[in-house]
């Protein structure tokens, strides 16, 4: 964002919050073409899903440098179909309660809770729980006496 620095969006640091419910039109010139991303700056925001891709293409007549890659025509071909057709593969954690919750969950705790549910790839997962009885069945004798020594008996069902 070029000579746009006030629209990288950091509350308190370059623009001032956007409140829930309002909005602002981000507005720049694209000088670099490429696949980027963006993202929000607030509190939770991101691991609620306000993310996302930002392709900008180069304009036509701008020389391609595939040449500096490749000499074969048809590995020029392939990058140059890749740049034309760009795939943006964007990866985030999960968990299966809002940001709002696992804030209050923290406090409450009095600690970060880090343990996300599954990954996803282009907004796209699935969770795999292990019932308590298959995690018992791998811990080891180690791992059991300290389980022991802290009273946990049962684990919880994200182990």
């Amino acid at each position: 964002m070029h000579e746009t620095p006030w629209s990288d969006g950091v509350p308190g640091i370059t623009q001032r919050q956007i409140g829930t419910g309002e909005t602002f039109k981000y507005k720049w010139h694209a000088t670099q073409y490429g696949s980027y991303w963006y993202h929000a700056h607030q509190l939770g925001q991101v691991e609620d899903g306000m993310y996302g891709a930002i392709v900008i293409h180069p304009r036509n007549e701008l020389p391609k440098p595939w040449s500096l890659i490749s000499k074969e025509p048809s590995v020029i071909n392939a990058i140059d179909q890749a740049a034309k057709y760009p795939r943006p593969l964007l990866l985030a954690d999960h968990r299966h309660r809002t940001a709002e919750d696992i804030v209050t969950l923290s406090k409450q705790a009095n600690t970060e809770l880090p343990c996300f549910d599954s990954i996803l790839f282009n907004g796209k997962g699935n969770v795999n729980c292990i019932p308590a009885a298959e995690l018992t069945s791998l811990l080891t004798p180690q791992q059991a006496n300290v389980l022991k020594l802290n009273n946990v008996t049962n684990f919880t069902p994200k182990g």
